[in-house]
């Protein structure tokens, strides 16, 4: 009755195995890669989204100082203004709103208010000469834009590294689950095994119950791990902006290492265009020294006195300004702008130097792990054989089962690492050619 109730325990744990294997392998509705996801990121990533848009107001910045250089300024002015005075000529008191020249009153002095002011003035203002406030205006909105440009072009590559990095996680994931059912599968044939010897008396019940011991640890173990795969498959979801809980069967990753730049590098760049975009607002600052001449005009009415349309008239002129000093701040601000430039040299060249010194790095731990791996799959092949000879010495009862599982769980924990291995292999292409663009 012992024996007929462990073959029903063990019954048991075959078919809650074979419901997680089928629950891993078969819940998925689609596969999918790296590069959907990656694509979806991009589609979602409000900088990106917004990269048109700032090119856009960057463009309209251009359109305003256009405006301000090239196009006539058109207004209209108008303007009422009463000075009443209270004439005593004649010895009468008498209230005039515009005075005839009376001599005796109470009120402005009619030189200084000329009895009041009537305009109503359309009036017109032309920068000349403006070609290189325009010129200068127009090279650094290129500037700004190919700032704009490269910036989007890092956010892109920076996201692409992340999303990249999280699914290497979720395959990771993936795999330790895999590696676990492997187990799972090798002690149920050690337990098909076992029941018979079991039931022949070769080995003992308690021998059958470490088996079904193991057994369940590796199935509490297929439950954290697999929780650890869905936190995983969410968080990639989190970042590609993916409102969706369906869980997708992903495929593996086998990234290779870019190669070397032909092109400027996008962080090197960045450098250059910093340096273009003070050198652009040093010339911006300098316009402000150059002589600013105007054309104007107004026409309309326009008259101290009661007014009559023949105070109907209009005029025109030329105004010039000119900056001559202002305590040598044309100076100072060279003096600025050339400390900037050294302070982005500087940054430039220890990026370049740390940039170099973290390649070389990465690549070293690529070797390394290379080596890791042809030393691990060495090793997974010794207990493999290790295990197939365990197999058929247990038939004659010449190993114990603590041996037995000692061997199992050695080989669990030699698989999960080699997965380690891999991944971060993976993770450190990642990285070189993040850093390499």
């Amino acid at each position: 009755m012992k024996v007929f109730k462990v073959k029903n325990q063990n019954k048991q744990c075959f078919f809650s195995v074979l419901f997680l294997s089928s629950f891993f392998f078969v819940a998925y509705s689609q596969t999918f890669d790296v590069t959907h996801y990656i694509n979806k990121a991009l589609a979602q990533s409000p900088l990106l989204q917004k990269q048109e848009n700032n090119n856009k107001i960057i463009e309209l910045d251009l359109k305003q100082f256009i405006a301000i250089y090239k196009s006539p300024k058109v207004s209209l002015n108008s303007n009422v203004l009463f000075a009443p005075i209270i004439s005593k000529d004649g010895n009468n008191n008498k209230l005039e709103w515009a005075s005839n020249g009376s001599n005796n009153y109470v009120g402005y002095d009619l030189g200084a208010s000329n009895g009041g002011q009537y305009q109503a003035l359309v009036a017109i203002n032309q920068p000349l000469f403006t070609a290189k406030y325009y010129k200068t205006q127009k090279k650094n909105t290129s500037i700004s834009k190919a700032i704009n440009n490269n910036g989007a072009l890092l956010s892109k590559t920076e996201l692409e590294q992340i999303v990249t990095h999280q699914y290497i996680l979720c395959i990771q994931s993936k795999k330790q689950v895999e590696n676990n059912l492997k187990i799972i599968k090798i002690i149920e044939s050690q337990l098909a095994q076992m029941k018979v010897l079991v039931n022949a008396g070769i080995y003992k019940l308690v021998d059958l119950k470490l088996l079904e011991i193991a057994l369940q640890n590796s199935q509490i173990e297929y439950e954290r791990l697999n929780t650890d795969f869905l936190s995983s498959f969410n968080d990639l979801n989190l970042i590609c902006g993916i409102n969706d809980t369906t869980l997708y069967a992903l495929e593996n990753i086998d990234l290779k290492l870019s190669l070397p730049q032909q092109k400027t590098s996008l962080f090197l760049e960045q450098y250059k265009l910093d340096s273009l975009a003070i050198k652009s607002q040093q010339e911006i600052f300098e316009l402000q020294y150059l002589p600013q001449i105007s054309a104007f005009g107004n026409a309309g009415l326009n008259a101290t006195y009661q007014p009559t349309l023949n105070r109907l008239g209009f005029s025109i002129g030329i105004s010039a300004s000119w900056n001559l000093f202002d305590g040598h701040q044309k100076e100072f601000k060279k003096e600025q702008t050339q400390l900037l430039l050294e302070n982005i040299n500087t940054d430039k060249n220890y990026f370049k130097n740390q940039n170099n010194i973290q390649k070389n790095n990465i690549l070293s731990q690529i070797n390394s792990a290379d080596t890791q791996i042809l030393l691990i799959n060495k090793q997974l092949e010794s207990y493999n054989e290790l295990l197939n000879l365990y197999n058929i010495e247990i038939k004659h009862s010449l190993v114990s089962v603590l041996e037995l599982k000692t061997i199992i769980k050695e080989i669990a924990a030699k698989e999960q690492e080699k997965t380690t291995v891999l991944m971060l292999k993976e993770i450190l292409i990642n990285s070189y050619n993040y850093w390499n663009n």
